[in-house]
């Protein structure tokens, strides 16, 4: 009988032996779920990966860490500060740790706060060579953005380009040559190509900064001595380098074929960095020296706008009138001060105004511009709106913009089916999110919530940082029923 129990109870050992072995191999591992979010993070699918890191956040810091890098992808400063900051605590290996450290200067970035962006990155005193070659990238694009220009070449020079991936030792490579042709501009440009060995690491791409087009700068630099500052400015300005474009602006000869053009760029980028009484000074000035230049009348109205003087903006208007100056310039400024004063009825008849005056050849551009008004401000959207938008496309059947607005003025007044088909030809034209926000929401009111879903989803992944994702989040809550 002892002998029974004995066998009984081995066989109940060895079995439960087996099963805890079982359970343990077939239990799923966060690991296997982080990896594959990381999978999806790698290809822009950031709603996804989103969803898993949370899950997964609780247990795993690198799920922590991994969500606030969404969240600053997603431009939501708060709460990626939240969660990198949760990683850090819940103890993160030295690499993640200094991803979280170049993340939380780039949080800092998000509201604005350069300075402490800065001291964050400089916190990074030991690191490896990869995250301490991007916090010094990051350091010298910061001087970049402040104007100092030499302290920001020294800093590119100083990052060892075989410690990178391509895609940084690229960008390097760019702003080398962009800060040697302002500071020694006798100097041939040079550009040349780099490639390395160093993988691309998908939770760094995302700190990747504002650049042109390698052959785009490649053609300014290629460009007459005379034209290539003022080309370089505009393209300083195109990406947000405003102090950039200052500096080769005053660089154009002011006497020079492109010396007027120069004088209203440099008088707009110091609109754009905050400095609007010389902003507005310098256009009075271009105003007053140049009085029968079509361009400077309404932009001076514009920047009266801008700077909140409406009176002004008023006064120089009916100056432009009296003085018997018109076109579709004039009407769009007059549309902006009216937009200012909340006035939807005197901006309409401001746009048709544009249309009517405006040369043939370029009318249907403005007609796509009324039609934006409409679809933006609501205002008689499917009575005006609707004929200005169908009139649009009219002119320009595979204008990505014109058929875009189509799409969202159909689907606001109802007709979802043909707002559906509009969006996909604004799709297939290479029209963007805007568009495919449409037609994720025409799917969904013909039927087609999955598909509705799934484009929503796509405009999210898209433009993540953008008002197109929080609309996009909002309509997906409300397909969902959440």
């Amino acid at each position: 009988m002892n002998h029974r129990w004995q066998r009984i109870i081995a066989w109940l050992g060895i079995t439960l032996t087996a099963y805890i072995a079982v359970s343990i191999a077939l239990r799923p591992d966060p690991y296997d779920a982080l990896r594959t979010a990381d999978a999806q993070f790698a290809v822009g699918a950031y709603h996804a990966a989103l969803t898993t890191y949370t899950a997964l956040s609780a247990d795993l810091a690198e799920a922590a860490l991994r969500r606030g890098i969404v969240y600053a992808v997603r431009g939501e400063a708060d709460p990626a500060r939240r969660a990198l900051a949760a990683a850090i605590q819940a103890g993160l290996r030295p690499p993640d740790y200094q991803r979280a450290v170049l993340y939380l200067g780039d949080v800092a970035l998000l509201e604005g706060d350069r300075d402490a962006a800065r001291r964050t990155w400089q916190l990074l005193t030991v690191c490896t060579p990869i995250h301490c070659a991007v916090r010094d990238v990051l350091l010298a694009d910061d001087d970049l953005v402040a104007g100092r220009f030499q302290e920001a070449l020294v800093g590119y020079h100083r990052v060892p380009l075989e410690l990178l991936p391509t895609d940084w030792a690229s960008l390097i490579m760019i702003r080398r040559a962009w800060l040697t042709t302002l500071l020694d501009p006798a100097r041939p440009p040079v550009f040349p190509a780099v490639s390395t060995d160093v993988p691309s690491d998908p939770l760094l791409r995302p700190l990747l900064l504002p650049t042109p087009d390698p052959v785009t700068l490649a053609e300014v630099l290629a460009a007459e001595p005379a034209a290539r500052p003022q080309l370089l400015g505009q393209l300083a300005l195109d990406l947000g380098y405003d102090r950039l474009a200052l500096a080769f602006f005053a660089q154009v000869d002011p006497a020079g074929p492109y010396g007027l053009a120069a004088a209203i760029y440099r008088a707009y980028a110091h609109l754009r960095l905050g400095d609007r009484q010389q902003g507005v000074e310098q256009l009075e000035q271009l105003s007053t020296a140049h009085p029968n230049d079509p361009r400077l009348g309404p932009l001076l109205a514009l920047a009266y706008v801008n700077s909140g003087d409406l009176d002004a903006a008023a006064a120089r208007l009916q100056r432009i009138r009296d003085a018997g100056i018109s076109g579709p310039a004039v009407a769009l400024a007059q549309a902006g001060l009216a937009l200012a004063q909340r006035d939807f009825v005197a901006a309409a008849d401001a746009y048709e105004q544009a249309v009517i005056v405006a040369p043939a050849a370029d009318r249907a551009r403005y007609v796509t511009l009324a039609a934006r008004f409409h679809l933006d401000s609501g205002f008689e959207r499917c009575t005006s709106g609707l004929l200005a938008a169908q009139a649009a496309v009219n002119a320009q059947p595979s204008d990505p913009e014109a058929l875009t607005i189509l799409a969202g003025t159909r689907y606001y007044c109802g007709d979802f089916a043909d707002a559906r088909d509009t969006a996909a030809t604004a799709l297939a034209a290479g029209a963007g999110v805007e568009a495919r926000f449409y037609y994720g929401l025409a799917l969904s009111a013909t039927g087609d919530l999955a598909g509705g879903s799934a484009a929503l989803i796509a405009v999210a992944d898209q433009a993540p940082a953008s008002r197109w994702r929080r609309r996009a989040e909002t309509a997906l809550a409300l397909i969902e029923g959440r």
